[in-house]
């Protein structure tokens, strides 16, 4: 856990999450955590109103995907991939946690193919579509 200034995002420090409240105050919004924090330079008080920043978990390697490009169907999820030739194929994928837009693929992708993230109720097997850049130096096919 990492312990933020309220009002300018500085990180106070890094400690171990101990306790967390299952209710909210009414009066504040805030659930009441603790934390243990080695605090050599004192810059932590113990009382003190901090944003506690959690990462929960970090899966390295991770091949993730827009979250558009997930469909669901009769035979399960699953996610139209541009081919080499701008033909599309459907296939089947199974998918982990999702972060705000971005879902992990633990299978059914390969790092680096390009899935259609917009227009798939026009789109069939087969079907040509056209590259557009997504952002962050990403791909994304969309059907014509």
């Amino acid at each position: 856990m990492e312990a933020e200034e309220p009002a300018t995002g500085k990180s106070l420090g890094r400690g171990s999450l101990t306790f967390v409240d299952n209710t909210v105050d009414r009066a504040t919004g805030t659930i009441t955590l603790k934390a243990t924090f080695a605090n050599a330079d004192r810059i932590l008080w113990p009382g003190e109103f901090v944003n506690a920043v959690l990462t929960l978990t970090t899966e390295q390697g991770a091949v993730v995907a827009p979250i558009g490009a997930v469909q669901n169907g009769q035979e399960g999820t699953f996610a139209y991939v541009v081919k080499p030739d701008r033909t599309v194929e459907s296939r089947p994928v199974v998918t982990g946690s999702q972060v705000e837009q971005v879902i992990v693929v633990k299978q059914g992708l390969q790092l680096g193919e390009t899935v259609v993230a917009e227009g798939q109720l026009r789109l069939a097997p087969g079907m040509r579509v056209r590259i557009e850049k997504g952002g962050q130096n990403t791909q994304r096919g969309k059907a014509d």
